[in-house]
């Protein structure tokens, strides 16, 4: 997606061009870093005296449970750094690294090269709270996007819509199974899945497992909501679930697009890597969506999940922006549903997730749910 953009940008010294990164601090119930730090902190000292003893398996030290939580999930999605990397490995992965900063800090050229939003997507995100829009019109909208379509059909014949496992071919037979908000959810599959990484076999897997990653928040926001105060909701918690994890995947196509470029052999599992995803993805995401113009409400949400860095902070903004919340809780039950599916995790570890990490009885009765299903006891 991204290889001619990047051939120039490794062919060429870095622009000067002044850094036009910026992110919006005044989004509604989102306080500054610096204040968001401070608080965090406290409550950190105030909850674990002993925070800044954890250490991962390389021995790097953790500022909190949540720092490691999210290093320990880099390392399940993209595996383990090396302890010692060669001289040669190190300076591969500063340089890719450094040209991928440089195109962070210009959004907008990453901006152009995305597909174009359909009109299927925006008919969804236009009417995605209204329950009397036009099935007819949005089915032919859909037929003529057929990489959706097919997504569409595929979902209709899932397991968890299709009981009765009768085949269904036809977009307006799946819309019978599927209802309203199940075909929402098949078109913006559909065009999300489009974004994921398809290169060689050697990087798919990591691909897939970011586009599980971003499957699993969206149904896990949905289910949250759906038990919530705000069940209305449950449709756009899905939507927002589901392109939350956007900025990691284009981060990742660039990556390997690098690769391809400059060294096809190098493995995106460097600590350098994971720290670019972890303190970028989540800002480019936004810069996404609002490049696609959607809806304030789903900025709002995903203004959240980028400047919020403290599960902690959770309780204090939950009644102001409950909806960005769930979804923020989604995404930790769904990394620690998805290591569970990988490897054994330990039950103490489990429990502090759930202590440290969660914050609605919503979630903590998901995160009971997820451990019932794999036949793990209740913490």
């Amino acid at each position: 997606m991204f290889n001619k953009l990047l051939s120039q940008l490794f062919q060429k010294p870095e622009s000067s061009t002044p850094n036009i990164y910026y992110f919006e601090e005044s989004r509604q119930g989102v306080d500054s870093e610096k204040e968001v730090e401070n608080q965090q902190a406290d409550t950190n000292r105030n909850i674990n005296p002993n925070i800044n003893n954890n250490t991962n398996h390389d021995g790097l030290m953790f500022y909190s449970f949540e720092d490691e939580y999210q290093q320990n999930f880099y390392d399940y999605l993209l595996g383990e750094s090396n302890r010692v990397e060669s001289p040669n490995d190190h300076e591969l992965s500063q340089l890719i690294s450094s040209k991928i900063q440089s195109l962070l800090k210009n959004p907008k050229l990453i901006l152009d090269v995305l597909p174009i939003l359909p009109l299927s997507l925006t008919k969804i995100i236009e009417q995605i709270n209204n329950q009397e829009f036009d099935t007819e019109a949005l089915i032919q909208l859909i037929q003529q996007e057929p990489a959706i379509a097919a997504k569409v059909i595929e979902l209709a014949n899932s397991v968890y819509y299709n009981r009765n496992n009768k085949e269904i071919t036809d977009l307006k037979s799946a819309f019978l199974l599927l209802g309203a908000n199940g075909l929402s959810e098949g078109v913006i599959n559909g065009f999300v899945n489009k974004l994921v990484p398809n290169s060689t076999i050697y990087f798919r897997q990591y691909g897939q497992k970011i586009w599980q990653h971003s499957l699993s928040t969206g149904i896990t926001a949905k289910a949250l909501v759906a038990k919530s105060s705000i069940k209305a909701s449950a449709a756009q918690a899905y939507f927002i679930g589901l392109i939350c994890n956007l900025g990691d995947l284009v981060i990742y196509q660039l990556l390997t697009d690098a690769f391809a470029i400059v060294h096809p052999d190098c493995q995106p599992n460097s600590t350098l890597f994971k720290n670019l995803m972890a303190k970028e993805s989540k800002k480019l995401t936004y810069f996404i969506a609002k490049h696609w113009n959607f809806p304030d409400s789903i900025l709002d949400a995903l203004a959240l999940q980028a400047k919020v860095k403290r599960a902690a902070l959770l309780p204090t903004l939950h009644h102001k922006m409950p909806l960005a919340c769930y979804v923020y809780e989604a995404k930790i039950i769904s990394q620690l549903e998805l290591r569970l599916a990988h490897s054994a995790i330990d039950d103490e570890y489990i429990k502090e997730v759930s202590t440290s990490l969660l914050f609605t009885e919503e979630a903590n009765n998901r995160l009971q749910q997820v451990l019932a299903d794999k036949g793990l006891e209740k913490t």
